[in-house]
């Protein structure tokens, strides 16, 4: 949550001050090239270039805007630090690279913990799987299933699968679980297009309010929201709504 050390005047001068870094940075590159577009085969390194400067520059508003009145006064000798700034950024983004990770791969674990709770107190025959010989078998099954092209590069997006715990555990669906609908997606509704078994898309952070994004997933062959804000439209529904969709694979 935000404090009281950051202003709406406090962020417009920021906004002034980052522009302006970068405005500087391609101005200074062009100064005098005789082909500017040599100077775009290399952006990325002008922009690698420009890390430690911007640092510098992101890094106290990031402070100010988000620590504590209690510990800012220690924030604050860090940023006096030239060599503990470029040290923070890297902790910064190695916490960072490894929460997406976490999150993801515990976001599947979870919602199959929760299915198989429920699919035990209802006595439903279902099983959800997040590993082991019917996952690996399906996954290796689809990828010469892709149609006439067989794209091997595009292999199925196999978070959980659903099986059928009284017909020896026959997968009925697949469940593709994502924190966020920027991993995969559209991978994810590709496969659809081939597969003859139900695709389903948990999310957790997605509410659908607009985009493509919300028409797109229409695809599938159901959308579930981990998330009270959702705007259920179509086949998107908030994910206790899952319960109906599921018992029809039982019926």
């Amino acid at each position: 949550m935000e404090n009281n050390n950051w202003n709406k005047s406090q962020e417009n001068e920021f906004k002034k001050i980052i522009k302006k870094f970068f405005d500087d940075k391609i101005s200074d590159a062009l100064e005098g090239t005789k082909n500017p577009l040599q100077i775009g085969d290399d952006l990325s390194g002008l922009l690698k270039n420009s890390d430690k400067d911007v640092v510098k520059i992101i890094t106290p508003r990031a402070v100010r805007k988000w620590a504590s009145a209690r510990t800012f006064p220690k924030w604050h000798k860090i940023l006096k630090n030239p060599q503990m700034l470029i040290e923070l950024r890297e902790i910064g983004k190695s916490i960072a690279n490894t929460m997406r990770p976490l999150a993801g791969n515990n976001f599947a674990l979870w919602v199959a913990a929760i299915l198989n709770r429920y699919f035990e107190q209802q006595n439903i025959p279902l099983k959800a799987l997040t590993s082991g010989k019917v996952r690996n078998a399906l996954a290796k099954e689809f990828i010469h299933k892709v149609g006439k092209r067989c794209v091997r590069d595009y292999k199925p997006d196999i978070d959980i699968v659903l099986v059928r715990v009284d017909l020896d555990n026959k997968p009925i669906a697949i469940i593709s679980a994502k924190t966020t609908l920027a991993e995969r997606i559209m991978q994810t509704i590709s496969w659809s297009r081939y597969l003859k078994i139900p695709i389903l898309l948990v999310t957790a952070w997605e509410t659908f309010e607009k985009g493509t994004n919300r028409e797109r997933v229409q695809e599938l062959d159901g959308v579930y929201a981990c998330n009270m804000k959702v705007k259920e439209y179509g086949n998107i529904k908030l994910f206790s709504k899952i319960a109906d969709d599921l018992k029809k694979l039982v019926s």
